[in-house]
């Protein structure tokens, strides 16, 4: 009979390949991602509550009046409430649940180099693909295979790509902080070559926002407040600068400023304003029937406008405490690395729904666990000195 942990073991494993079919099945397929995009959120909730019961006591949570676990089920059970007040579909409150499993798991689910491994190599394989093999014409009316979403797919690889890639040297060998970032720079080239020639100014701004914080940006909790202020109120600013009549003419890439999110985050803002407290639900349709694109390409404000003010400070919350993990864990070389990756997310997040939805939101997971994986090797190490 096998014992507890050899179960624990194969019960992540079992997750982890769900994780990857659900890659797999997006990013390399058009047909095989049509079938699976609609059922991908439900399938992650899933797997995801698996992964709470074989890492979290459940009984422990209730006994130890856990805050954040009680604020996560408060967070998700009111979007739900919400969305029913409102007459909204309820589908989208799995959005929502997914991303409230992830941050609250994100320091508590602890996955082994091989299973870390085996998430980075298909991001290797996929990156790596996308980036050199396949160079067709992409249909512009697609969702995922089009130059924007395939910008984001590679993005998406290279950040877990090279964050394991720094775990794995840094626990085998010592070397210092500019050999890694040496190490990083043949990616970052073939990366942002293959996005310019996407025109993909989103993940342009995303590359620039990890570059900057991998090399320049002090590892600090104010840096936090900083990247999600800037998430948030830079749609304000593109929606000033439209209604202004400043913007104007002004190309960028061969594509309007904005190309119309000023008017979409408009839109939606003013039927926000009605629904504060609530949101507006997932309804579209209903809510907003003059509104062209039925999607509002901001992974922070789709959580605002559609579960409403007090649920989006739950979410907040859980992010800002996941990503001061990573700044306080002084880990260095993961430290820098995942916190490029996390705020370069957020930056792609700013311009896309991107991060919030399957399979984007797996591999911001994997980001997280990355860097709590490296705190608990340094922890073990340091209990075996003793």
């Amino acid at each position: 009979m096998m014992n507890r942990k050899k179960i624990h073991w194969l019960i992540d494993w079992g997750v982890i390949l769900i994780f990857l079919l659900l890659i797999w099945c997006s990013w390399i397929d058009h047909d095989l991602w049509g079938k699976i995009t609609y059922i991908a959120p439900v399938i992650v909730f899933l797997a995801l509550g698996i992964l709470f019961l074989n890492h979290v006591s459940l009984i422990q949570c209730f006994k130890s009046r856990d805050k954040e676990f009680f604020l996560m089920c408060g967070g998700i059970l009111l979007g739900g409430v919400n969305m029913i007040l409102v007459k909204s579909g309820i589908g989208a409150i799995f959005t929502l649940a997914d991303l409230l499993l992830i941050l609250y798991l994100a320091n508590k689910v602890q996955l082994d180099f091989i299973q870390l491994g085996a998430v980075a190599l298909s991001c290797l394989a996929i990156w790596f693909f996308w980036q050199f093999i396949d160079h067709s014409t992409y249909d512009a009316g697609d969702v995922v295979f089009n130059t924007n979403g395939l910008s984001m797919v590679i993005f998406s690889c290279f950040c877990v790509l090279v964050c394991y890639m720094i775990y794995l040297v840094i626990s085998f060998f010592s070397i210092p902080q500019w050999m890694c970032y040496l190490l990083v720079l043949p990616f970052v080239y073939f990366l942002t070559v293959r996005v310019f020639s996407f025109n993909a100014r989103g993940i342009l701004a995303a590359i620039f926002t990890w570059a900057v914080t991998y090399y320049i940006l002090p590892k600090k909790k104010f840096t936090i407040v900083l990247v999600l202020g800037v998430s948030l109120l830079l749609p304000a600013a593109y929606v000033y600068l439209w209604k202004s009549g400043a913007t104007d003419g002004v190309m960028i890439l061969g594509k309007r400023l904005a190309s119309g999110r000023d008017r979409i985050w408009d839109q939606f803002f003013n039927v926000f304003i009605q629904h504060p407290i609530t949101g507006i639900g997932s309804d579209f349709e209903h809510m907003i029937p003059d509104v062209y694109i039925k999607e509002i390409h901001h992974a922070l404000l789709d959580l605002l406008f559609v579960h409403g003010v007090p649920v989006f400070c739950v979410v907040l919350y859980f992010l800002y405490q996941r990503t001061k993990d990573i700044i306080t864990a002084h880990s260095g070389h993961i430290t820098a690395v995942c916190l490029a990756a996390i705020y370069g997310m957020l930056a792609a997040g700013t311009f896309e729904n991107y991060y919030i939805v399957t399979p984007y939101n797996i591999l911001l997971f994997m980001v997280f666990l990355i860097s709590h994986a490296f705190v608990q090797q340094k922890a073990a190490a340091s209990s075996a000195d003793l």
